[in-house]
């Protein structure tokens, strides 16, 4: 009977390690592909735990974000008109869940926030330096995550020439704030911020 208990309990904490899971709080996104945004999701371990595709033929710059298996988690598309870089974040049935905007005078400090369909602040990202790495927060102040770009000296020396992929590491500090907002909101970053698509 232990033998069992023992297989179940391992398999249950298989399935946990979804991009979903509140078991998992460090992730690293590695684009592939000259940053097209396109690559992995790897879990503290470096194990695949998710996928990022960018539709090649999107005007949206449409990104759709599943997990290993192909299973549809959420999407992150660019505003067609808007002032300022805008990002749509979706479910897998379409909904949305938030809109991010960047603040225009952040040259040398990125700002960008996430709202909800109604305008109401969600979730506010401060960069420092060139934006290599951030903090974000919610509405009320208290830090939710801190993401790295692991790759920032080779995009300041070489200007993004030789510049094949974007590595982000994100590590969510409240393990109950929802993953899709979090993760929308950095590949939104990394569009807004890094690739400019």
């Amino acid at each position: 009977m232990s033998g069992i208990a023992a297989i179940r309990t391992e398999t249950d904490a298989d399935e946990e390690r979804g991009l979903l899971s509140h078991g998992v709080n460090y992730f690293v996104l590695k684009e592939k592909w000259w940053d097209w945004g396109s690559g992995d999701i790897y879990d503290e371990k470096g194990m695949p735990i998710g996928k990022m595709h960018r539709k090649v033929i999107s005007l949206r710059a449409l990104t759709e974000v599943t997990e290993t298996d192909g299973t549809l988690v959420f999407t992150v598309n660019k505003k067609l008109v808007s002032v300022r870089a805008s990002y749509m974040l979706k479910d897998a049935q379409e909904n949305i869940l938030g809109r991010t905007n960047r603040k225009i005078l952040t040259l040398f400090r990125p700002k960008l926030w996430l709202e909800d369909e109604d305008g109401k602040k969600l979730l506010e990202a401060q960069g420092n330096f060139f934006g290599r790495d951030f903090k974000i927060k919610d509405s009320k102040g208290n830090l939710k995550a801190k993401v790295g770009k692991s790759d920032f000296f080779k995009d300041l020396v070489f200007g993004g020439v030789f510049d094949y992929s974007d590595t982000y590491a994100v590590q969510i500090l409240d393990s109950e704030y929802d993953r899709r907002l979090l993760l929308g909101f950095v590949i939104a970053i990394d569009n807004s911020v890094h690739d400019k698509k």
